[in-house]
Order: structure tokens, then sequence, then C-alpha cells
């Protein structure tokens, strides 16, 4: 399936992507459909990083309207207000395009504020943003809001009994907003689509090495991981959507030439637990004690509480959750709700990711508007070589479109054009499968032999957390993930002791990378 590294050697392609997250697979996917020659390459497996590590959030843009202090605010700094609008607009026109092209992985909420009066807005002033958005869209997505009396409130809204300070609440909004419903199949997908209009993609194969060429084009060191193996391939463009990892990719240029910082990396941590049925479906956000967002958010009948905010430090090909984190959340959000008294017990898992935010030393940790920067390097000497900075998953597709317009002022493609599909990848439909976990019907067995057969996995984790969405909705015992294993092996080609290991690593790995094996039971 995967194209052996040896044959790449030598070739040159429109453009070579350094990076398989949401960013680079989206943009490979655009550019081969616009008749661009594609080369695609990932260091570890697609989606594996920022873009699995998101708030998961597609969201209206609503809340870009808020004001921090007072309404004067947006009056005093005009060029503020033009940002938080673009950003407003930007969100609700993502999501309606989102929703009417993959409706399969977006799923409803409806988000609750309740506005205390010491807020510097009213209900009636988030029921005109709404009105200014909708406006702005053409009245394509409606975002229901409603406005609910505190009494009222306390009877029929969820959450709202919870919260700290009740007694100063005016009233309670609320409104239809979406999340993602899997991002990593949204990135899988993009992969896939990218491949079958013509380009070449590889995982777990490293970018070790930039050289520019005398007539701009790039030549790019490649590794596989596994065998080791190496090539250098030609891109007339480089495109470097390594998230995190941009200003590593940068410094490998071989005539170490100095190139400015494009990305700080800012730690966010989330957990899931299980709510009562009444949360299902509902999402709450507000502010922690320092100043910033806390959100608890429906996920299938699961909540998600995060994130955190940390400017990190450490290696990012080791982002893993800590208890300070968690006992973090944890005091934050009782704190916020008093009423949901959560306890360390009711964690199900968690993760962690590292959000490649633009980096401005102007902000401490990043500058947040916009989002999805497109940034030409031939300001840092790079001549052909664009990068995207804090690249959020619901802006993938209109960034991607920036991208392609970038390269078209640079290059013409080499091929005639094709058609994207956008449509969720589905698995054939297999009745006489089992499911790998009796609780979770919506993976079969016969879903993660397909995917070993068709969608380039390495390991367990690639196909459990990735390719279908097991890992994601409750924990795999050992039993489950040595059947998951046994299942794939024949098409892997793994012998016995591979088997071993691969179980041994998954279980590893839920442990370390999201503390599977909470209680989970609610405590009221």
């Amino acid at each position: 399936m995967k194209t052996d590294l040896r044959s790449l050697s030598g070739r040159t392609f429109d453009v070579v992507v350094i990076g398989g997250g949401i960013s680079g697979a989206s943009s490979a996917q655009h550019l081969a459909a616009a008749g661009y020659t594609v080369l695609l390459v990932e260091k570890d497996d697609y989606a594996s990083a920022a873009t699995s590590r998101s708030g998961r959030l597609l969201h209206c843009g609503l809340r870009y309207l808020a004001p921090t202090y007072s309404l004067f605010d947006f009056f005093r700094d005009p060029r503020r207000f033009k940002a938080s609008l673009g950003s407003a607009y930007r969100s609700i026109t993502a999501s309606t395009e989102f929703r009417s092209t993959t409706p399969e992985l977006a799923r409803p909420m409806t988000l609750v504020f309740a506005i205390t009066r010491s807020m510097p807005y009213r209900g009636w002033h988030v029921k005109l943003g709404a009105k200014l958005l909708e406006w702005s869209n053409f009245g394509r997505q409606k975002l229901k809001v409603k406005i609910h009396s505190p009494e009222e409130a306390r009877k029929s809204v969820p959450f709202v009994g919870w919260v700290r300070d009740a007694d100063a609440i005016e009233s309670v909004v609320t409104f239809e907003d979406h999340h993602f419903n899997w991002p990593e199949r949204i990135c899988i997908d993009a992969v896939l689509d990218a491949e079958r209009l013509g380009a070449v993609v590889r995982n777990y194969t490293t970018a070790t090495g930039l050289d520019q060429n005398p007539d701009g084009s790039w030549t790019v060191a490649l590794r596989d991981n596994a065998s080791g193996t190496t090539a250098a391939v030609q891109g007339r463009i480089l495109l470097n959507m390594a998230g995190p990892w941009i200003d590593h990719v940068n410094a490998t240029i071989s005539d170490g030439r100095p190139v400015s910082r494009k990305v700080i990396g800012i730690k966010g941590s989330h957990f899931l637990v299980r709510l009562p049925p009444e949360c299902q479906g509902h999402g709450i956000m507000g502010t922690n004690r320092e100043g910033e967002a806390i959100t608890c958010m429906p996920w299938g009948d699961l909540h998600y509480v995060g994130p955190t905010e940390t400017v990190y430090e450490g290696s990012l090909d080791d982002v893993e959750p800590t208890e300070d984190e968690i006992r973090f959340l944890l005091d934050e959000l009782n704190h916020f709700m008093p009423g949901i008294k959560l306890s360390r017990g009711n964690v199900l898992q968690a993760w962690a990711g590292v959000r490649p935010i633009t980096y401005d030393p102007a902000f401490p940790k990043g500058r947040r508007i916009p989002f999805s920067v497109m940034q030409d390097l031939r300001q840092d000497g790079m001549r052909n070589a664009l990068t995207t900075t804090w690249a959020a998953i619901m802006f993938h597709r209109s960034a991607a479109r920036e991208v392609l317009a970038a390269v078209r002022r640079k290059c013409k493609p080499s091929t005639a054009p094709k058609e994207a599909s956008f449509a969720a990848r589905r698995f054939p439909e297999n009745q006489n499968s089992p499911p790998l976990l009796p609780h979770y019907p919506e993976v079969k067995i016969a879903d993660l032999v397909y995917s070993a057969e068709h969608e380039h996995p390495q390991h367990l984790a690639d196909i459990l957390f990735r390719r279908t969405s097991a890992g994601w909705n409750a924990a795999i015992p050992p039993e489950a993930v040595r059947r998951a294993a046994d299942a794939v092996a024949p098409v892997l080609g793994w012998d016995e002791e591979k088997r071993d290991s691969e179980v041994e690593a998954f279980l590893a790995y839920q442990a370390r990378y999201h503390l599977q094996g909470g209680e989970g039971e609610w405590r009221s």
C-alpha cells in the first residue's frame, strides 16, 4: 500500500508538504485537486499530535463578539473589534460549510451561558450578536438563541443549579452550536482523498534536512522511521505544516541560516467524565480563576473538561497529561460550579496536546487572533516556502484554500484539476462482524481489518484512536486489545512476537497518554 521510500529518491514534486496533521492533510488534498503533484510526509501517524488533542469545537463564533470588560472596549479599539468580527464571521462560515459537506462528523449541542450582573453584557446583547452573525451568514445557520429567567433556567437548563453565586444570575442564554465528532477521522479522510487524487502520502517518515537549490526549489532529505531507509526528493514549493514542530523543521536548513521564530507551544489538557443523563447534549463555558476559559462540553454520552493553558518547553514527542493538571482542572471546575462535585475518581480518561500558537513577543502565550495564519517564509530568506501557524481544525478548509492561492501565485500545476471529496468515508457494512467492545457496537472487528488493509496504519493506536473511534469512547481492556491485534496481524504481517509487543505498547499508551482506568461513576 505505502509507496516505497527508495522509489521516491530523485523525484520532483510541485509541492512537498511536511506534516500530516489537519493543516498538511487539507492542504495536500486541495493542492492535489487543483492539479499539483504532491508529496505529504508525516514523522508519526496522521492526526496523532495537535489535531487529535484539540478542544473539538466547531464553534459558530459568537464568543468572539464578547467584550472583556465593557461594550465600549470595541469602540476604544476598532482594530480589535474588526479582528473579533472577522474571527466570528470566519467561524460561522466554516461551521456552515463543514456541516453541509460532512454532516456525519459534526454533532449539535446546546451551549449554556449564565449571565451575572457583574458581566459587561446582557442576554439581549448576546441575542443581538447572534442575529448579526446569522445575517452575515445569510441565515444559513440558525443559532436558536433563547433567554431564560434564573427561575426558569434552574428548573429546565442543565448546569445552572450548580454554578457559583447563583443568586447573582440575571439571565441564562442558550444557543445551538456544534463540535467535531472524531477530529482524527477528518484528517485521515483528507489524507486518503489526497492520495486518491494522485498525491503520494507517507506516515512515519521524517524530513531530516532542507536544502534550497539555486533555482529556488527545495531538496528534502527523508528517512523511513521503521526501516531507516533514506531518500532525497525535490519540491518546487515547500509547505512546512508541522504544527508545534514548525521551528524545528525550519532549523534543519543545511546552510544554517537564521529563521525567525514562528510558534509558541501552549499545552492544553482535558479529561472525560460521565455526568447525569440530563446533561447530555449540553455544554457550558466559563472563566477560571486565572481569567482563562474553562469548558465542560458533551462528547456522546460523556463530557470533557478543559483546557489548561501553560507554556510548554518539554519534548514535543512526549506530551502527556499530568495529575497536577487534572487536579487543577477539577479544582477550577468545582470552583466554577460547586454543585458538580467532581473528584479524581470520576475521571475516565485524559489527554494533552501542544497548540502551535502564533509567536509574538508582545503576548506571553502567543497571538490568539487571527487563527490559521499563513506565512510566506520569503521574509526569512526561504523562497518558495510557506507555513501556517495557530492552525485551528475548524478553519482547515479555508486555510487550505489560502495556501492553494499562495501556491498558485508561485507556480502552475503540472496536471489537470480533479474534484475533491469532503464526504466522510464509511466502513463497508458487515452485519456478521462482532463489535470489538460489546458496549460500544459502533466499531466492529471488520472495521479494524478494513483499516489495516486500506488506511496506512502501523500500530494498534493508529487504528483504535485515529482510524476508528474506539479508544476515545471507552477504555479498551487487554482481552479486546488482543482481539484487535489478532484481527489485523495477517494484514500487517505481524508474527506472534510482534502481536504481543503491539498489545503491550497499546496498553502502555492508554495508561500514559490517556490516564485510563478511573472509576467513572457519577457521585451526587
